[in-house]
Formats: C-alpha cells, structure tokens, sequence
C-alpha cells in the first residue's frame, strides 16, 4: 500500500470517531466551505501557507460564510446567524493538540487549557471566570474548551453581539492567543485540578479503550498520545515545558477564529483584523508529528477482561492506514454510498433483536475515516458474558452474508427515503439553526478538510445521488470497506476466558474458524407493512370551551369529553413541532412491592411498538417519515411524547391514537429488556455512580422505593404482566391533556385534535392515584458505601432538605442560592484545595411530593479526601447560612440566569415542557411564563441569604460518601484516565 511521503503537511484533521459521513448532514448540519472574502492578504515570508479545505476541492462553499486570512496567517470564519437572538457564538480554534506533544509533554495540550484560565495578559488569576459571569455568560454552558489529538478549542458564548460585547469576547480570545501568563504558583495549583480530572474521568470502559486502542494501532502514534497524558509527566510539568509547547504551536497560521451569531459581520470582521494582526510567532515551528505505521495481515485476536464492566463487547473490525485526501464530491458520494450500505446492514442488526435466538443486546456497524490516517469498518455487539461465542459467531455470519449476497431492493428503498427525508428535513430547518451547534460544524469541518456547505447545496449535489443509486453500487461500496485482507476479532468487558486451557486468544479464533465453516442463506426479502392501520374516528368531537392568551400566543381548547389541548404556534425552530400527550400520575402510583417498575414500563412499551405492528415493522412502516413517539414516565405523569415536521403533523395524530388504543406489550421486547437491564446492574454494582443510583437515591427519600433503582433479585421479579396491569389502566382511561408546540397551522391541528380525541369516549380518570407515602431526607444522618471496584475514586454528597417546587418565588431563589454554591465549590474545593475537577451544586424541588426536596453539592473525589471535602462543603454552607451571600456574588449567580432565560423563552422545549404540559391541572405555569425574566432580576442578596440561613443547616444535612472497598482500594494501581478521543477542560 501506498505510504504518506513525511515531509508532507496536512493542514487540518478529518473529523469522527466511528461516525458515519453523513450524520451531520442528516442533522441539518453540513460538510462545506468558505467563502474568501481577503485576497488581499499575504502571508509572512517564510511561513506555510494555511489553505482552506474548498481551495483544494471541487466542492463550492456555504456563501453564506465570509473567511479572511490576515498577513501574519491567522485566519477567521463568521456567519451571520439569529437563533438564539442576540448570542454570539464564538471560538479560537488552535490546530494542535497531544499529537503534536513531545515524549515530555504528554498531556500538555490539555494542561495549557486548564492555565488559560488562571491568568493572562489582561485577567489576573482567578479573574477570567468571574469576568464572564459579570458579562452574564456562566461557566461551562458559555464558556469552555476541550482538547483533543489535534486540536484546542476555546469557546466563548456571547449574551450580546454589539460592539463592546465582541470588544469583551476577543479580548479574551487574544489572551488565549498569546497572552497566557502560565504563573508557576498557578501551574503547581492546576496540576492537582488535573490529576482529580483522570482519577474522575477513570472508568471500566476507559481502561478497555486504551488497551483496545494499542491492539489496533501497533506502531502509531495516537494511542501514545491520548490527551489526558501521563501522570508521571503531569506531576512535574513545569513553566518552561508549558510555555515550549504554548509558543510552538499556538501561532497565528496555526488559529483559526470562528464566530457564528446575531452580529453585524462587516464591524466584527473590522474588530478581529484590529485585534489579531500584530501576533507573530514566539518559537520556531516544529514538523509536523509522523503519525508512524500500522500493517495489519491476515486473522487477529484481542481480548481484554474488566470485571467491572456490565456487558461484553464483541467486535470483528478492519483498519487500513491511509494517505489524506482533499475533500471533493467524488469523495463525498463514495462516503455516502457506503454509509447507506452500513445503515441497510444496522436496520438487519434492529431486526435481529426481535428474534429470541438472538445473543445481542445491541449491535451496530460503521465505516469511515478516523483521526485524519486511518480507515476503518466495525461491526460491534453487546452481550452477556457467556454469549460471547454466540455473539461472535452472529456477527461473523451477518457480515458474511451481506458480503456473499449484498442487498434487496426493498431495504434500499427503505434507506433511501429516510436519507431524503434528512436532505429535506435540513433545507427546511435552516433557516433556525442555532449558532452554536453550527459553528462547532464549521469548526469540525475545518479541521476535518471538508467543505462546508449549507443543507439546500447538500440537496442538489446528494439528492440526485441517492435516487439514483443502484444496488450494485451500494454492494461495491460494502465491499470495498471489508476487502482488506485482515480481520480484527476482539472480545472485551466481563467475559472472563483466563484459566482455561487456551488462550484467550486462541479461543476467539477458534470460535471466528468455527463460524466460518457455518453455510449463510440468502436474506429473506422483508415483510410489507402499512401504517395506520386503525380506522379514524367517524364523528369529531365538541369543544367546551376555546380561550386565547394573545400575549403568549397560547391557545387553550376543553373539549366535552374532559379532554385538553394546549396549543403555541412559534418561529423558533422551522418546520419543527413536539408534542406531549400526558395522562395520569406516572411514577408516583408504582406500586410499592413492584419497585422499578417504572423504569421496567417505559423501555418495554418502547421496545414493542404497537399490538398489531412491533418496532421494526413500524420503523419500516414510517419509512422516509420524520415523525415517532416513545413512551415516558415522569414522577407526577405518563407521557407519550412526540416529534414531527411541520407536513407530518396528521401522522403524529395517528401515531399518538394507534399507542393509546393499541400499545404493544410484547415478550420478545420484555426479554430483550430484561437482558439489557442485566447488563446494567452488572455495571452498577461495581462503580461509583451506580452505587448512588442503587442505595444513595433512596436512602436520601427516607427509603422510598420509588426512587433510585431496587437490587437486582427484587427487580428481576417483575413480569411482562405487571407492566401491563399497571399501565393499561391509565393509558385507557386517564384524562389526557395534549400540549402541542412549533411551526404548525391552529386550524389543522385543532381539527386533527378535534378528530381523534374530542371523539373519544369521556375518560373517567380512574387511574390508579399516588400512594400516600411521602419521602423524606433523613436529616443529620449519613452513608457509607463501599463498592467492590479497582477504579480509585470516590463520590461525596452532601444534602440539605428543602421543599417542593410549587412556591415559584422560593423556588427561583434556591436555585440561585444553588449558582451561589456551586462557585464556592469552585472557588475553594477546585481551586483552593485542588480536591476535585467538576463539583457543582444544585436544588431539585419536586412536582410529584408535596414539601419534599434536596440541595445537594455533589463531589467525585480522591477516597481518602472524602472527608476534608465534607467539612469544606459544610464550612461553605455554614458560612452562607451565617454572613449570607454578596451582592458581587449575587450578580454573577443572576446575571448568567438571566441571559439563559432570554435563550430558554426561544426553545420549543421551555413552552412544551415547563409551561404548557400539565397546565391543566397548574394554571399557574402560564404566569410563571410571563414573570420569570423580572423575577430572577429582582432577586436580591437579602432574599437568598434568608433561605440560605433557613436551608443550609449543618445539623439537617445527609451526608453520603462512597469510595472503593478497603480490599480493593489498596490493590488499586495508580493509573488514572480520560475520555477516548480528547477531554474538556
């Protein structure tokens, strides 16, 4: 195979980690270009020239993108852009990353992202989070970064797009740029944030990709180089180390700016040339990083054994090293091409799973290119430990088979229309995409070399493709994928096959030979399906009574059969409309001997589709359509929720109609689940988290059995008939109430609502009601659990009780009080004592229980430091309870609120969920609507520090510390992880 020449620079990474090239396409996103609005600038002499990926391609760009380069080759991207009104969001783009560490900076790149914000040119330490809460963005949702093989982004979510905003958001972009102080007190005192981020980040699921990671790539360079680095480096990473990598790669040609929002383009593209012209490099530039070799051949084994996984993950995988090639449509169609063969092959795996002889749980396959050098095919499953061979031997024969017999006409049909329901679906949504999921496309897209281009030029280029496209080319393309002359055969997770008289290794091959010597059939060709197939309702109904909020745009309709329709037609997202039909009073009737039930309930209705069509017929019925309803259970409702374009909107009656007067209760959907829930406990009972899910939620509502999750021979009792006897009756009888939000005519849908639910017979609301027991939090008592795992780290929680979420006022200024708290966490467990990496702090009132609620601080921390983290959390509360809140830190906790409301007023999601589902039964959620903004501004420091006097008493607090057993914390090594492909910071 052709090798890359090493001299050779490839400006920009190619995106994904086993995504499918069309993904962001069918999510209104795009592969595109730019549009160069500078060619009056000339790079510095002696420097590389950065190119754009549509310099080198045939592909034409987004003209809706305006891209300049200055002379010193600092380069930027804007785009004009409404949704939400008034943001700006805005990014540095620095293409480097841990590929481009050397052997004594591994972890570095991440490293230098974490002292960005301890100090720079024009923010002393401590300073530059506080400044963006003083500018109304709150840290983490609108200001952040993450690191990655090769590439550092730093994002900064404007509240405002006027000219002192940008003036705001560039400053700090320039000081990320070359204005970083990299303070050695600072850098001793970050150094502990990040050491807290591996141990937090260190998983089951880490340590299998890390391993996996260097059996598939032998001889490169990316598993040398995951982003978190290597703990012996971290621990004595000095200023002159940091500042060696800062000023080598941080260099103008090497940024990118990207900024998409409400913003006049011609002033900010005016601010930035002002701003960023005088950076010049401060090192010379090094090579770029040799990715190295990898040269797979013939059949090989992995496997790898976590004890303290859920599941077992079988794989059968090929991996070629490639050389980059610039982006083109000829290189697009083929991606398209074969990611239309992986999804023919996934909906076979979705069908596999409704057959009992079926050893999966899940499956999925992919193809593409991953981190820019290396092309990959996968087939993966999940499974029980001892299914493995099974499993192995069910993936073998369905790659096989596809390679032997390639595809029918009818499952191309099928993925056909959903592929140009997507190229549809996108044109029409354009118009509301939202600025900061668009830049981060733009930002993918560079650094992955491919074009940027909007959904209407995605049409015209993919449309044609995919109506013509034959079988013949899809099967070439499936092919082309697994022609290699290699497989990898992996099997991971709990499956432990040491101790036996082969090798693992041996025994997986043995196992793939085995399968091999297995004849395949051909497929069979797939069953026709029609939806709907219920009658509609011959008579429409009667309205009761018609009422018009003008000033909310609210329409509410009573019906004389009892039932509700709640209605706001809005502009915020095009062509988009969800829906909720809510009924009953969801988990809080789950019946005290049958805990987790609710969980049980939802996911078997979900899984079964509908009586007389089960979820794979369905999914083939409702081909090329962009509407579906799932099933939900929230504390205080049942809810079947859905979603749909603006065209589909009677096909969304008809599903709603189907679920309530036929809902599936299958036993192939029953068993998958229940195997599913077998895997998770697996998983739960070995870590952290799922020790709170499985005793700390409880035990923190008094014993309550209708929160967290039962131990596993109790749950495994329930039966697929105890899900129906418990759901039937309120999905048939309970009054429903259908709130309705989106781009939508009134007048259709109220006769659609009119047609299928005023007609229906009066719902008596017979339901079952919630059980008369309350929880409660069990004041001054405390936790501990010990959970049998390797991974050395542990969680506290400390609880205050508060009260239910009816009293709006008191409710608001918890959560305040909850921002207030968090920064202290911040401020003094983060960056004081350097005891943990994310420790936040929140208040959850309830809907579902009256006078029942919890403030809780949440630290995952080092096990031996649990308890100092206790007391700082308690002197923190102490300290709040006693002098109260600033007005300084007042106006950073209200200020971030204030711009996330104006953001929330804008999403379909706020009016659907918060205001208008359940307003039958609380009209007050109407007027909540209309005095949220005024109300949190007129929050004052008197007002929470009253609550905080009234709340955060020690003497009140449960507290819950989990940690790893004794035995197994001292066996415990000292390796600590990340995330698989790049960590935020």
């Amino acid at each position: 195979m052709e090798k890359r020449h090493r001299k050779q620079r490839i400006t920009a990474p190619v995106f994904a980690v086993f995504l499918l090239a069309l993904l962001s396409l069918l999510a209104g996103g795009g592969t595109g270009t730019f549009l160069d609005t500078t060619a009056w600038a000339k790079p510095v002499a002696d420097q590389p020239v950065p190119q754009w990926p549509h310099e080198t391609s045939d592909l034409k760009p987004d003209p809706a993108l305006v891209f300049g380069r200055l002379p010193n080759g600092f380069r930027y991207v804007l785009m004009q852009n409404d949704t939400p009104e008034d943001r700006v969001s805005m990014h540095l783009n620095v293409q480097a990353g841990s590929m481009h560490e050397t052997d004594e900076q591994q972890g570095l790149a991440h490293f230098l992202e974490h002292m960005m914000f301890n100090g720079s040119e024009n923010f002393p330490p401590g300073e530059m989070v506080r400044f963006f809460q003083r500018i109304g963005m709150e840290f983490g949702p609108d200001a952040n970064a993450h690191t990655g093989f090769y590439e550092t982004v730093y994002d900064v979510l404007l509240p405002e797009g006027d000219r002192k905003n940008l003036a705001d958001g560039l400053m700090v972009m320039k000081d990320y740029a070359r204005g970083a102080l990299l303070l050695p007190e600072e850098v001793d005192r970050e150094r502990r944030v990040i050491l807290e981020e591996m141990r937090a980040r260190d998983s089951a699921s880490y340590r299998t990709f890390r391993e996996t990671f260097k059996f598939e790539l032998p001889g490169f360079r990316l598993p040398k180089r995951l982003p978190i680095g290597e703990k012996a480096v971290l621990e004595t990473a000095d200023r002159a180390l940091l500042k060696d990598y800062y000023d080598t790669w941080y260099r103008p040609e090497q940024m990118v700016l990207v900024m998409v929002g409400d913003v006049d383009l011609k002033m900010a593209e005016k601010m930035i040339r002002e701003r960023f012209r005088d950076i010049q490099p401060r090192a010379p530039r090094r090579a770029e990083p040799d990715p190295g070799d990898f040269d797979h051949t013939g059949k090989k084994a992995f496997y790898h054994h976590e004890k303290e996984a859920g599941n077992t993950q079988v794989t059968v995988q090929v991996l070629d090293e490639i050389v980059p090639e610039p982006d083109s449509l000829a290189w697009q169609k083929q991606s398209l091409i074969r990611s239309i063969a992986d999804q023919i092959v996934q909906n076979r795996l979705r069908t596999m799973l409704k057959k009992p002889e079926t050893p999966f749980t899940d499956a999925t396959v992919g193809s593409g290119i991953f981190l820019k050098y290396v092309k990959y095919g996968v087939l993966a499953a999940e499974t029980d430990p001892g299914k493995w061979e099974e499993t192995l031997s069910t993936l073998e024969q369905a790659l096989r088979q596809a390679l032997k017999y390639g595809f029918t006409e009818a499952e191309l049909e099928r993925v056909r229309k959903d592929y140009l329901a997507g190229l549809d679906r996108a044109v029409k949504n354009a118009s509301t995409r939202e600025s900061n999921r668009l830049a981060r496309q733009i930002i993918r897209n560079i650094n992955g070399d491919r074009v940027f281009q909007s959904p209407a030029q995605e049409k015209a280029l993919y449309a044609p493709i995919i109506r013509d496209i034959t079988l013949d080319e899809v099967y070439a393309a499936f092919k082309s994928v697994w022609a290699a002359d290699h497989r990898l055969v992996m099997v991971t997770g709990n499956s432990d096959l040491n101790g036996e008289e082969k090798a693992p290794e041996e025994m997986i091959l043995a196992a793939y030979d085995q399968s091999e010597a297995v004849a395949v059939a051909k497929p069979e060709a797939e069953e026709l399906v029609a939806f709907p197939y219920l009658p509609e309702p011959e008579k429409p109904g009667k309205i009761a009574e018609k009422r018009e909020l003008e000033d909310l745009g609210i329409v509410q309709i009573d019906f004389e059969n009892g039932f509700r329709l709640n209605l706001k037609k809005t502009d915020f997202e095009a062509n988009s409309v969800i829906a909720n039909l809510a009924f009953g009073a969801g988990g809080s009737t789950e019946p005290a001997d049958k805990p987790g039930l609710s969980g049980l309930s939802e996911a078997v209705l979900n899984e079964s589709g509908l009586g007389q069509m089960d979820r794979d017929q369905l999914e083939r019925a409702l081909a090329g359509k962009s509407t579906g309803v799932r099933f939900n259970i929230k504390q205080d409702r049942f809810l079947f929720q859905g979603s749909t374009v603006s065209d589909e909107i009677p096909l969304m009656f008809q599903l709603f109609y189907a679920y309530l007067n036929d809902p599936g209760y299958r036993k192939d959907a029953y068993e998958l689940v229940m195997a599913r829930y077998d895997q998770m406990y697996r998983k739960l009972t070995r870590t952290i988290e799922g020790a709170m899910t499985l005793q700390g939620e409880q035990f923190l509502a008094g014993g309550d059995s209708r929160f967290g999750m039962p131990p596993y021979d109790t749950f495994r009792t329930l039966t697929l008939e105890d899900v129906k006897e418990w759901t039937r009756k309120p999905i048939s009888e309970a009054p429903l109430e259908l709130s309705i939000v989106g781009d939508f005519d009134v007048e259709e849908v109220t006769e659609l609502a009119t047609r299928y639910f005023g007609s229906m017979k009066a719902r008596t609301g017979t339901a079952e009601t919630p059980r008369a027991q309350k929880p409660h939090v069990p004041k001054g008592e405390a936790l501990s659990l010990d959970v049998n795992t390797k991974i050395p780290k542990g969680m506290v929680r400390v609880v205050y009780p508060t009260d239910d979420m009816w009293d709006i006022q008191r409710t608001r200024r918890l959560s305040t009080l909850a921002s207030v708290f968090s920064d202290r966490l911040r401020e003094v467990v983060r960056e004081k004592l350097g005891a943990t990496y994310s420790p936040y702090a929140y208040n959850n009132p309830s809907r579902a229980y009256p006078d029942y609620g919890l403030f809780q601080a949440v630290i995952s921390v080092n096990p031996d430091e649990a308890d100092r983290v206790v007391t700082a959390v308690k002197e923190i509360s102490a300290d709040l309870a006693k002098n109260g809140v600033t007005d300084e830190e007042l106006r950073r906790a209200v200020d971030p609120t204030l711009t996330g409301i104006k953001d929330m007023r804008q999403q379909n999601s706020y009016w659907l969920n918060t205001v208008l589902t359940g307003s039958r039964e609380h009209p007050e959620q109407i007027e909540w609507s209309t005095t949220i903004q005024e109300d949190y501004a007129a929050i004052t420091a008197e007002e929470v520090s009253k609550l905080a006097k009234t709340y955060l008493q020690n003497d009140s607090a449960a507290v819950i510390r989990i940690r790893p057993s004794q035995e197994i914390a001292e066996k415990a090594g000292e390796e600590t992880a990340t995330d698989e492909t790049g960590v935020e910071g």
